[in-house]
């Protein structure tokens, strides 16, 4: 019971901390917004569509891509695709480039695909008229949309030049089944909060997709393979750089759309790669505890993410062994252990139903700001009575349910299984 309560002490502070920035914070942003709108500097920006069988949403990507009010050239790295990604991609005119990779070389892993367009990148950023400091290097997921308003908001960020990196907000497309509107829950308001949090102690980390650094940070500090092999390889980019003394910020008010995963079996193989991922950059721990650049806040976000996924796992045991002693093998204290039970779930039911409702209330303000990629995305705004108590059932439950992602990610490890298992759309 000891590392149920660690845990649940834990999870409390965490989710009082990310509150208190969310009703903290919000003056401060809108002052930032405005700081550098009249600075007169471009950016090329160089974006990076890593693909494996994406016939079905690369042209969507690329077509919204190309709308947006930036220069731009897009690199679509085919990782080996058996479909016809390649075809779609072509069919789409622009400033585009596909690196096309061949197995056995291919399919190894995000962070090798990406690490394979460094030549391609030199070679475009040659052949412009921009050098390595006004030249952005972004990322994006095959099924990404960036909200029209991210081309502003970027060159507004890259113009502080003490700024390596910017993470924008993520979020679901459409969410139609309480399952996608869980992951929308989770990305657009409780990942929103963590990276506001850790924004004010300089910790942001970077999530894979809306990512974007400048060339010269990028190729003076970590060379021409900046992004390594763990399954995380977004996490472990951010720990790089942080390495580095490179700072990444954080940007609330533009956001990317990606697709929702439709099963509950995908998501649990997602979170398992995750998992694992996260696992995988154990081997940084040492290196930022010795760091002389990494500052001590930065430092103890790093160990907090380390030691959550174990302390996860060792409070799903505890539930799962304390429910099963409550039901089926004592045969006595019914009353407390009624009492108890009926304690903790309320107490997990509040935290769903905060981050539900906060939800609802960031859907209508993001809806207000008139910078919404697609008005499907926010019809969860009106959520009916029984969607909403689902979404808080899941909101409060789901590490239960994600317990499997971890004892699958310990697994893979244990047989040193590191391959990338990809996610499937359909």
């Amino acid at each position: 019971m000891i590392f149920y309560i660690i845990a649940l002490i834990v999870f409390m502070t965490q989710c009082f901390l990310m509150i208190f920035t969310y009703f903290n914070d919000k003056s401060k942003h809108k002052k930032s917004n405005n700081i550098l709108k009249n600075n007169d500097q471009k950016f090329f920006y160089i974006i990076l569509v890593p693909c494996l069988n994406e016939e079905t949403v690369i042209q969507d990507t690329l077509k919204h891509l190309l709308k947006l009010n930036i220069d731009q050239h897009i690199i679509v790295i085919d990782d080996a695709s058996t479909d016809k990604t390649i075809k779609m991609a072509n069919e789409v005119s622009g400033p585009i480039s596909i690196l096309k990779r061949t197995l056995p070389d291919a399919q190894t892993g995000k962070g090798n695909a990406l690490n394979s367009a460094i030549p391609m990148i030199k070679k475009i950023i040659s052949e412009s008229s921009y050098d390595n400091k006004h030249t952005i290097i972004g990322v994006m997921d095959a099924d990404g949309v960036l909200s029209y308003n991210s081309g502003d908001e970027l060159n507004q960020a890259f113009c502080d030049s003490t700024v390596d990196a910017v993470q924008l907000r993520v979020k679901m497309k459409a969410p139609k089944s309480i399952l996608q509107t869980f992951q929308d829950i989770e990305f657009f308001v409780i990942n929103h909060l963590t990276q506001l949090f850790r924004s004010n102690i300089d910790a942001t980390a970077l999530c894979g997709n809306g990512q974007f650094f400048r060339a010269s940070s990028v190729f003076s500090k970590l060379g021409d393979h900046p992004w390594g092999n763990a399954l995380l390889e977004d996490y472990e980019l951010t720990l790089r750089m942080k390495l580095q003394g490179l700072k990444i910020t954080y940007i609330g008010n533009a956001y990317v759309d990606q697709e929702a995963l439709t099963s509950l079996k995908k998501l649990i193989i997602q979170r398992a790669r995750w998992a694992q991922g996260g696992f995988n950059c154990w081997k940084y721990l040492k290196p930022v505890i010795k760091s002389k650049i990494m500052t001590d806040l930065q430092k103890d976000d790093v160990i907090m993410f380390f030691i959550f996924p174990a302390l996860n796992l060792l409070s799903d045991f505890t539930i799962i062994y304390y429910t099963i002693k409550f039901f089926f093998l004592d045969d006595h204290d019914l009353l407390n252990g009624f009492i108890d039970l009926a304690f903790l779930s309320i107490l997990g039911l509040l935290f769903g139903v905060l981050f539900t409702q906060l939800y609802v209330k960031e859907l209508k303000n993001t809806e207000k700001k008139g910078v919404i990629i697609d008005h499907t995305d926010f019809l969860n705004k009106k959520l009916n009575i029984f969607k909403k108590i689902k979404a808080i059932l899941l909101v409060s439950y789901m590490y239960v349910v994600l317990f499997g992602s971890l004892m699958i990610s310990i697994i893979r490890l244990s047989k040193r299984n590191n391959s990338w298992v990809k996610t499937k759309r359909i």
